[in-house]
């Protein structure tokens, strides 16, 4: 086989492996985690000697936004009726 076909082959399968690794929005929840969830939470898994969870969290999770900034505010009003 030429060098270019091995290198577009590989190139391929690469693509195909890339596609294939995320998991379903599905298979997320059954694996506990939410649709909303944020890779930087991954990170955060590790402190808590949870490494084994690592992987499926990084197919579950949404890349953070970094130009996205928090909003706090200083309290909240609770009104219950009925």
């Amino acid at each position: 086989m030429a060098p270019a076909s091995y290198f577009l082959w590989m190139v391929l399968l690469f693509l195909v492996t890339l596609v294939t690794c995320e998991f379903t929005s599905e298979k997320c929840q059954d694996l506990g985690f939410t649709t909303n969830l944020l890779c930087s939470s991954c990170d955060e898994l590790k402190q808590f000697q949870l490494q084994s969870l690592e992987d499926n969290c990084r197919q579950c999770c949404q890349q953070d936004n970094p130009g996205s900034t928090q909003q706090l505010f200083p309290g909240a009003l609770l009104e219950v009726c009925g």
